[in-house]
């Protein structure tokens, strides 16, 4: 069992990594909210799909090679056993995935690659990303923490362009149902919305306003056949938020 010592030690790394932007209640709150949404808080979470989402965060394979933490040595990028840790991970203590998920050590280490990612996503939001905070679209009210739990979902540069397509789903490439176990894009884009939302405590009020298109817009000069069309309404839908992550 943790210690609540080690508990507090990881837990100060993310909040002095994600504090400089945001505050230190703030981050805590965020952390605490990724890790329900992952995970279910489980550091030891280990993507069951056939990707390499690992730990309390669902942090993949190349994602932590992009921060430095492992190298892939080539053949397929969706297997561990084609990645080795580095000595930035080793020099903590962590060399392997069960060490990642299973130590005090790759725990911490856990956090750290979290804070490290968030700081990453929130430089790399554009700000039309930004001016969402504050609106509410079909049934979700969108915040600076909803906006960020979709960068870590998604990648910045994926949710910007979302955001650019006016929410059509279909931006996306299929690797995105296919890693998260979806058979659909609207499933995506109903996962998507509700994860937003269950930063505000928001849920999707579906429909084709976001993300679908209207048959109607056909002939329209330079539109082509259909367009994204964005609903924008105010009541709030309560409901639950759904989480995703298998455990080891």
């Amino acid at each position: 069992m943790r210690s609540v010592r080690q508990f507090l030690l990881r837990a100060s790394i993310v909040i002095l990594s994600v504090a400089v932007w945001a505050g230190a209640a703030f981050a805590d709150t965020y952390a605490d909210l990724i890790r329900t949404q992952e995970s279910g808080g489980n550091y030891g979470a280990l993507n069951t799909q056939g990707g390499t989402a690992a730990g309390a965060y669902q942090i993949t394979a190349g994602t932590l090679a992009s921060l430095g933490y492992v190298r892939h040595t080539g053949g397929s990028r969706g297997s561990w056993s084609n990645y080795e840790w580095t000595s930035q991970a080793t020099s903590q203590g962590v060399s392997s995935l069960s060490g990642f998920l299973n130590s005090s050590a790759g725990h911490t280490l856990q956090d750290q690659a979290f804070g490290t990612l968030t700081n990453r996503n929130l430089a790399a939001l554009s700000s039309q990303t930004r001016g969402l905070a504050g609106q509410t679209i079909n049934g979700v009210t969108f915040t600076e923490s909803g906006l960020l739990t979709a960068a870590h979902f998604l990648g910045a540069g994926a949710l910007n362009n979302w955001v650019e397509s006016g929410f059509d789903p279909t931006v996306f490439p299929p690797e995105y149902l296919t890693a998260n176990g979806f058979s659909s894009y609207d499933e995506l884009q109903s996962h998507l919305m509700n994860r937003i939302g269950g930063a505000s405590g928001t849920t999707f009020a579906g429909g084709t306003g976001t993300g679908g298109t209207f048959e109607q817009t056909e002939g329209f000069p330079g539109l082509g056949a259909k367009r994204p069309i964005l609903i924008r309404e105010t009541p709030p839908f309560q409901g639950e938020r759904p989480t995703l992550g298998g455990s080891q």
